[in-house]
């Protein structure tokens, strides 16, 4: 370590211009520069702060008695004159480099690489950087209005690739705030104009806690553009669902499920001279355009409504034709006000309008629940006034043969090397079925063929015919995908009277008493949501073998190998703390046996399990890249 590193108080700093400064920079003490409210970035990452700090330090050059002879800075700042205190500089570009000759100035304890241990491991020791805040930063000052400055702040990190997508919202909202039009700022940094208003739409409507959220890595950067859309209710609802894991794809779903969508309309769209949202121009990319007066678009399609009524009523075909206004999406009728219309009765028409989507349906199948009941009422009247007449007229028989008994039908009970703990069993096979599952999420044909396979076999076993149940919970629950995650979202949606998710984004029975078939035969319900549905119900039972103890059963392993998962299995396996305290200290080091030789941890005979462990997680990353497998993980 040398003299300067050992110093905590140095002797003041000499300014000197860098050699290849142009004529323009200027040398300024560190005390005199200031940074900008104006500048969007305003986050930065303090590990990699330490690192510039400790290149700038080894950079600088020093005389013998500590003074600077160069700077560690190679490329200038660029700032003006504060308005707000004489003599000082306020920054438009370079934050960074400034924010690390501040930590050389407060000083700064960095670790430093003094050899290797047998492992190949760094040794690591401590060397203290520090300077005085009269550290020379090289300047080119200029002036410059707020827009000018927020335009160099955002193109040198936007160039540097510093700033985040939300921080480049925020600085085309600032320069769009500062006077800028939204076509100047796209020529400026050569985006098309509605990348540009999409961002600034995004800075504007995001929101306190969605930013908050995204800020924190809850919530991803499709879902704050979906949330930015949007305003009061629909924002805080979609907030609340993007924190809870839901999909791009489910927030999409509703936000369109709270929309009147054009494509809804049965009224002249073009004669009625409403305004309408383009969604093919905003954040949501293909989002199908909307109304953007939805109480008038509504009163609209109720109106041609009582135009299809009144011909239908004339038509004469229906015991009734009725209006009925929902609020579900998908223009579904109430189960609990309607049923299936009694033997005999004429069927009503029920035309849907949903209050939410605009959206129209069309139902002969059903009838109100009070009016199949006045029809059974005057059944049951005429039949009794049938009877007493024909009771009156003595045409009664001289006696009746009492009910016979039907005998009930009864049914029997259903019957009910090194060691390695199930723990590192079950995580293996955990990784292996979300290796099937990840991949049948997302391929319904071959959950169609599987689940006809069974039906087959179901058939031929049991002469009488037979059906494939399916649950929705495995006897050793696999974590779920993101990919059946986002499938699950989306059923129940499509779903949303059978089906819910619960915490964990499974999809649950609701078990309120719904009519399952109905609901999957409703005339909405198309080809593609029941594929999605089978896909789902499939794809959770593949892999869900009772006992995680044994070996993997074969016709699993044949599954595995016409998938070909083996990369998803390499993909999703990582070696944890978890997995490895599964396995006894015998069972480690033949587990290190398998390993590659150049990758296999040394030094193990007095060390301790919870040092085998450490030194295997060590070697982790390189065995991944290395494609290997515990043997226990693999088909």
């Amino acid at each position: 370590m040398t003299a300067a590193e050992q110093m905590t108080a140095p002797a003041p700093l000499r300014l000197v211009t860098p050699d290849t400064a142009a004529a323009d920079v200027v040398n300024v003490a560190f005390a005199r520069t200031r940074r900008s409210s104006l500048n969007p970035r305003k986050r930065f990452d303090h590990d990699k702060l330490v690192e510039l700090a400790a290149s700038i330090y080894q950079r600088t050059k020093f005389d013998g008695g500590g003074n600077v002879t160069r700077t560690g800075i190679e490329q200038n700042l660029i700032g003006r004159p504060s308005a707000k205190e004489s003599g000082m500089v306020e920054l438009a570009a370079g934050e960074r480099r400034q924010r690390a000759v501040e930590l050389l100035v407060q000083g700064l304890t960095v670790q430093v690489q003094t050899g290797e241990d047998a492992n190949g491991r760094p040794v690591m020791g401590e060397a203290f950087y520090q300077v005085t805040d009269a550290y020379p930063v090289p300047f080119r000052i200029e002036e410059m209005t707020d827009a000018e400055l927020i335009e160099v702040a955002t193109l040198e990190n936007s160039q540097r690739q510093d700033m985040t997508p939300m921080e480049e919202a925020d600085a085309f909202l600032a320069l769009i705030g500062a006077g800028r039009t939204a076509d100047y700022v796209a020529v400026k940094y050569g985006l098309h104009v509605n990348t540009v208003k999409s961002r600034v739409q995004l800075a504007a409507g995001l929101g306190r806690d969605a930013r908050k959220l995204l800020d924190e890595g809850a919530i991803n950067l499709e879902q704050a553009k979906i949330i930015a859309t949007t305003s009061g209710a629909m924002k805080k609802s979609l907030t609340e669902h993007a924190r809870n894991g839901n999909s791009v794809t489910t927030l999409k779903n509703l936000v369109k499920a709270g929309a009147f969508l054009v494509e809804n309309a049965r009224f002249d769209v073009e004669a009625s001279g409403l305004k309408i949202d383009e969604g093919g121009l905003g954040m949501l990319g293909d989002f199908p355009a909307k109304f953007a007066d939805h109480k008038t678009a509504l009163n609209k399609q109720l109106e041609a409504l009582e135009i299809l009524k009144a011909k239908e009523e004339e038509r004469g075909t229906w015991g009734k034709v009725e209006i009925v206004t929902v609020e579900s999406a998908y223009a579904n009728l109430p189960s609990s006000e309607w049923v299936t219309p009694p033997h005999g009765m004429t069927h009503n028409l029920a035309l849907i309008c949903s209050s939410t989507t605009g959206k129209i349906a069309e139902s002969s199948q059903y009838v109100r629940y009070a009016d199949a009941q006045v029809f059974k009422r005057e059944q049951a009247e005429a039949a009794a006034q049938a009877h007493a007449a024909a009771a009156g007229e003595g045409e009664a028989g001289s006696g009746e043969t009492s009910a016979t008994s039907t005998p009930r039908t009864t049914y029997p009970a259903a019957d009910t090397g090194p060691k390695i703990r199930e723990a590192a069993h079950v995580l293996a096979h955990q990784t292996r079925s979300q290796a099937i599952h990840g991949h049948l999420a997302t391929d319904p044909r071959m959950c169609l063929a599987l689940a006809c396979e069974s039906l087959a076999k179901t058939t031929i076993c049991h002469s009488g015919g037979g059906a494939m149940e399916i649950s929705l919970r495995g006897v050793k629950e696999v974590p779920l995908t993101d990919e059946g995650r986002t499938l699950a979202a989306d059923l129940a949606l499509t779903f949303g009277t059978v089906f819910a998710t619960d915490e964990g984004g499974r999809l649950t029975y609701r078990r309120m008493g719904f009519d399952v078939e109905e609901a999957l035969t409703a005339p909405e319900v198309q080809t593609e949501d029941l594929l999605k549905l089978f896909a789902y119900l499939t794809h959770q039972q593949v892999g869900d073998w009772d006992n995680s103890l044994n070996d993997t059963p074969r016709r699993v392993k044949a599954l595995a190998e016409r998938l070909e998962v083996t990369g998803d299995v390499q993909e999703r396996f990582t070696l944890s703390t978890g997995y490895l305290d599964g396995y006894t200290v015998d069972a480690l080091l033949k587990l290190i046996e398998t390993m590659p030789e150049g990758l296999r941890p040394v030094g193990l005979m007095k060390a301790s399990k919870k040092e085998i462990v450490g030194l295997i997680l060590e070697k982790a990353p390189a065995l991944k890249g290395a494609g290997w497998l515990p043997d226990l993980v693999k088909f």
